[in-house]
């Protein structure tokens, strides 16, 4: 029996049938603690719903309701709701053998993106030097240092309580001879790297929306014999060449080729939006 019907059986005496309808087929799992989405319908019985998970769950310490989206140039996450158990945010989180620590109600942290966090590792080659532009908490440096057998990861953030949590997930994850952490703006920060000879195998860009005010700034880091460049953001699915495209035109601008090495579709962003990952393969061209 699944989680809905599950839930469904033991709220039949609290809830009618309409409201035992709108019951979620699932939830989110941070650590020992879910998140759950609700029908408006159904927040009036948001209490009672979040007592019944914990008794259904003993291993589960707490239940947080989401109510919004994630918003901001930080990627706070809008409206999560104590609900019922012990009311800390403060989670550790383990996936593919790594742990993320974080605050719920302050930090986002998507599952839909779990199958990327595992893919991108596997496509680092041994010894090489990785740019992490939008770092957040580790969501991709501590996988690829955990699975993967970089040289170096610079993982720049420019949130401070996300900049706090990536140092404290590297000592957690052992990762420090891998991971350098950088607190700033990576606009900036990447230029610092570059003046100081730095040049990339890989450069990740995770982050919404697509980041096309970076692009100019990543290019200073490619190698003679190019970088790899991860690229993300949302697409109509009418239109899935625009943000390579996009891409494209900013590199040539600036004297470099970009050739897209593979597409993948991550997760559904909306009706007919659809949230894509490109891999490019970026050069400079010959004058």
């Amino acid at each position: 029996m699944g989680f809905k019907k599950k839930l469904q059986k033991e709220l039949s005496g609290e809830l009618d049938a309409d409201e035992l309808s709108l019951i979620p087929s699932g939830f989110q799992t941070l650590g020992d603690v879910i998140v759950l989405k609700l029908k408006e319908e159904l927040l009036s019985k948001k209490e009672i719903i979040a007592d019944k998970c914990l008794e259904m769950m003993p291993y589960i310490r707490s239940v947080y309701l989401n109510r919004g989206i994630v918003k901001g140039k930080y990627r706070k996450p809008e409206q999560i709701e104590f609900l019922a158990g012990e009311k800390n945010p403060i989670v550790e989180h383990k996936e593919h053998g790594v742990v993320y620590k974080l605050d719920i109600t302050r930090i986002m942290f998507s599952q839909g993106n779990l199958r990327e966090r595992k893919y991108l590792a596997t496509l680092v080659n041994d010894g090489e030097v990785i740019v992490d532009m939008f770092a957040g908490i580790g969501y991709f440096s501590l996988p690829i240092a955990s699975h993967a057998n970089p040289k170096r990861i610079f993982s720049i953030e420019i949130n401070s309580l996300s900049y706090k949590f990536l140092e404290e997930n590297i000592k957690i994850n052992d990762l420090g001879d891998i991971i350098k952490p950088i607190h700033g703006d990576c606009k900036k920060e990447v230029l610092k790297l570059s003046k100081k000879g730095l040049k990339a195998d890989r450069i990740i860009m995770g982050v919404f929306p697509a980041p096309k005010a970076y692009i100019k700034e990543s290019l200073t880091l490619v190698k003679p014999l190019g970088t790899i460049i991860h690229y993300e953001g949302v697409i109509d699915k009418n239109n899935e060449q625009v943000l390579f495209e996009e891409f494209s035109k900013i590199a040539q601008d600036e004297g470099y080729s970009s050739e897209l090495k593979e597409s993948r579709f991550i997760k559904s962003y909306g009706p007919m939006l659809y949230h894509i990952v490109y891999d490019i393969l970026v050069k400079k061209r010959d004058n």
